[in-house]
């Protein structure tokens, strides 16, 4: 039995290898640690104590250590991909709204980061397994049969292994188990989401209770754009020092440019989840059972469309896309994996803005500047690449690594090119008929984290810049009545969880869902506390803890 406790000492020294740097918190190494230890001690021990087979013992430990210290392997890229350990829904969420392309990309963006973790996995695996086998050589094995004590311990083992998956907290640990409970957790989800979205349809033949009532003009078009992983730090419109925002800047008098904007998560579907629908950070499951805002505004009257650069089968996102009166997803089959630019949706954005409905409601969902950064911008529009200017030399200064740098030379680029679309979008609207309100709002789901804090380009759930983003309006009709009116409504703080509120507002829809005092439009608007990452949000306080 000696051999039995050394395998457990060398084995958990390994778990230790990935917690001494930063891939385990305190709490996973001590869940993995007595899992693994009960593992060899238990059913170890058994094989050990009843000789059964010569050698099984030994196996053991090569079987189980190396998938122990994959899932650690893992855990670690995924800390340090997402600032901090993320939900396994969320992660889960990410893999089913991708495909082929999206995935080959995303190991080419992240190729260090997975390399660098496969080589903690082949390292870690290879020492301990050859320290066991060193320690096989040095210990002589003992021929005397094995005790009664030796049996009883290693069934107690046995035993409580078994006890251990009662608990459902340490049976989800188990990296035998963890992916596999997981997605069974997410597949219930997304059924009973597909099950709700229908029963939300239904309710849709007498929507009596949602008291909707129309109180605009004859006449309306609300247009709603929603940019992906755009970051207002990298805006010329916002203060950046990079001319990345040149359109935007040049109609600033035509926009409100709302200043202190963030968002509910650092990822597109949670984001989203409670922008379209009553949810919001206080209540997210209410999107369950309160109507979305295609609902909403069809109730009122409307017409919807749903204009997408990304994919049909985006999970929550498709299925809310598919409430839409008309849909028109331009990206076939590769969604955020392929460089099919937002400039590809002004053709179906246009025949939308030629729809002869009197109401229409359109929902403009963009690429925008989702990792990889290279892909979102066509060659012309490569301003920033190996520039030498105020921010690299900043970035510099701060210790920026070289590849962070042209990270973010390639993420301006998409901001730039990302403003030449969203120009483009404002002008087209401005050109369509004038006999008739129009208005567009402009926010992103989340941003990015592309050097501003760190040395990680990508989503971060751990930093401001994963959620602070930009948000500006245009209207044909007046946007306020003086210009000190106007700054005080664009220093409003805002979390975008609420932002259900102010399209209501702009689609001038009156119902039980309207909040007044959420709409950063309204005269009655209240500012609340906000919270990123679970932790208050003040701006211009340090980066949130990781």
């Amino acid at each position: 039995m000696p051999i039995l406790f050394y395998r457990v000492l060398t084995s958990i020294a390994g778990l230790l290898v990935f917690f001494c740097s930063g891939q385990l918190s305190a709490n996973e190494l001590l869940k993995l640690g007595v899992l693994l230890a009960a593992f060899l001690l238990g059913i170890g021990g058994v094989l050990h104590a009843w000789r059964l087979p010569a050698g099984a013992a030994a196996w053991l430990l090569r079987i189980v250590a190396p998938v122990f210290y994959l899932d650690a392997a893992v855990k670690g890229f995924l800390r340090a991909y997402f600032g901090m350990r993320p939900n396994a829904a969320a992660v889960l969420q990410a893999m089913f709204a991708t495909d082929q392309a999206e995935t080959a990309e995303f190991f080419v963006h992240n190729g260090a980061a997975l390399a660098q973790a496969a080589c903690w996995f082949v390292g870690v695996t290879a020492a301990v397994l050859l320290a066991d086998r060193l320690l096989r050589r040095r210990l002589a094995p003992s021929h005397a049969a094995p005790g009664r004590w030796q049996k009883g311990a290693a069934a107690f083992m046995a035993a409580f292994l078994v006890m251990l998956h009662v608990n459902t907290t340490m049976r989800r640990e188990n990296p035998l188990l963890f992916w596999p409970l997981r997605y069974q957790q997410y597949s219930e989800q997304l059924a009973a989401m597909q099950a709700m979205q229908q029963a939300l349809a239904t309710k849709m033949s007498s929507p009596l209770d949602w008291q909707v009532r129309y109180a605009g003009e004859r006449a309306r078009t609300v247009i709603l754009v929603i940019g992906e992983s755009t970051n207002r730090a990298s805006m010329s419109l916002y203060g950046y020092a990079r001319a990345t925002t040149p359109r935007l800047d040049a109609m600033r008098s035509k926009l409100l440019v709302f200043n202190d904007v963030i968002s509910p998560a650092s990822s597109t579907v949670e984001s989203m989840m409670t922008m379209l629908t009553p949810a919001d950070l206080g209540n997210p499951h209410a999107w369950m059972a309160k109507p979305n805002l295609l609902m909403l505004a069809e109730a009122a009257g409307y017409k919807t469309f749903w204009v997408s650069n990304q994919a049909r089968n985006d999970g929550w996102i498709g299925l809310l896309a598919g409430e839409a009166d008309e849909s028109d997803f331009i990206n076939y089959g590769t969604g955020r994996g392929e460089n099919n630019f937002d400039g590809n949706l002004f053709q179906p954005f246009e025949q939308a803005l030629r729809d002869a409905a009197p109401k229409k409601l359109i929902v403009v969902h963009l690429l925008g500047a989702h990792p990889s950064y290279g892909m979102r911008y066509p060659s012309r529009f490569a301003h920033f690449g190996q520039a030498r200017d105020a921010v690299s030399a900043q970035m510099a200064s701060q210790g920026r690594s070289a590849w962070i740098r042209r990270q973010r030379d390639a993420y301006d680029n998409a901001i730039r090119y990302g403003d030449y679309v969203l120009g483009k979008l404002i002008s087209l609207a401005e050109q369509a008929k004038t006999d008739r309100a129009a208005s567009l709002l402009f926010v992103s789901d989340h941003g990015q984290e592309v050097g501003y804090s760190r040395n990680h380009a990508g989503h971060s759930a751990s930093d401001k810049s994963g959620y602070e983003i930009p948000m500006l309006i245009w209207s044909n009709r007046p946007l306020g009545a003086s210009q000190a009116a106007r700054a005080a409504l664009e220093s409003r703080p805002y979390q975008t969880d609420k932002l259900d509120a102010t399209v209501l507002g702009l689609l001038k829809i009156e119902t039980r869902y309207y909040a007044p005092h959420d709409d950063i439009l309204s005269s009655t608007f209240a500012p609340v506390q906000r919270f990123m990452n679970g932790l208050q949000y003040q701006r211009g306080a340090p980066a949130l803890a990781r």
